[in-house]
């Protein structure tokens, strides 16, 4: 089988690994880490990457078309919802993000939310693609240089004002989760995790990670209940039962 993933950066260890083990050929095209943060301009990116997809084939640019297209990417922030598949199947894991697959399950994340209400998650993927060590929204070198700009733009009073709103987020969460990679796992980034709950006065949880479900993904095994196959022609639309996705 052919599959063309389409995902974001950080799982670029884990698929890039699994890709080079499987018995299928897989293609992977790397969107950025974050767009979750903004899922309309995700949505059209995916959009953006399946429409090329098409373009290529229905010119004969590629020799080999993709027997399915499968989404590197859970439901985050309803940022899959509205793609439609083209001419071959597109395939989405019912998770509500990341971590999810991260964890090996949406089962697991599910149970693991539970537990760690509040919790703000690490692991090497985001540690590489999520932020710039200096420039991470929690660490101090970051605080000191926003404040200097706020101060240079707003003066001193606001700029405290400011940066106290900027980062009341930290209140929000209690714990910093680091998911540990069962491809790479690097003791400097654990390092990170934990220095960043000491600094935000989060409790710290060190959790295996598993590659379960992103190996189903690039296996072709894609079970109803831990994945959608939207058939060619239709479209993810958003499913409010448990299943997460659905589609019409």
């Amino acid at each position: 089988m052919r599959i063309q993933i389409i995902a974001c950066r950080v799982f670029s260890r884990e698929l890039s690994h699994l890709a080079s083990v499987s018995p299928n050929t897989i293609e992977i095209t790397w969107l950025p880490q974050g767009l979750h943060d903004h899922p309309d301009i995700m949505r059209n990116m995916i959009a953006s990457a399946l429409e090329e997809l098409e373009r290529q084939s229905g010119a004969k640019l590629s020799k080999h078309n993709p027997d399915a297209v499968a989404l590197g990417y859970g439901l985050c922030s309803n940022g899959i919802v509205g793609l439609s598949a083209g001419r071959v199947p597109l395939v989405a894991p019912r998770t509500d993000d990341c971590i999810a697959l991260f964890l090996g399950s949406q089962a697991r994340y599910e149970e693991e939310f539970k537990r760690l209400r509040g919790c703000y998650w690490l692991n090497s993927g985001w540690v590489e693609y999520g932020f710039l060590e200096d420039a991470h929204i929690s660490s101090s070198a970051y605080v000191k240089n926003k404040r200097g700009e706020y101060a240079e733009k707003y003066g001193e009073e606001n700029a405290d004002f400011l940066i106290e709103y900027e980062m009341s987020w930290i209140e929000k969460y209690s714990t910093c989760a680091y998911i540990s990679s069962p491809v790479y796992n690097c003791a400097a980034y654990c390092e990170t995790a934990m220095r960043y709950a000491r600094e935000n006065g989060w409790a710290y949880e060190s959790l295996d990670g598993s590659l379960r479900l992103m190996e189903k993904l690039v296996g072709g095994d894609w079970n109803d209940d831990e994945f959608l196959v939207v058939p060619p022609g239709r479209r993810i639309a958003a499913a409010y039962d448990g299943t997460k996705i659905m589609a019409e």
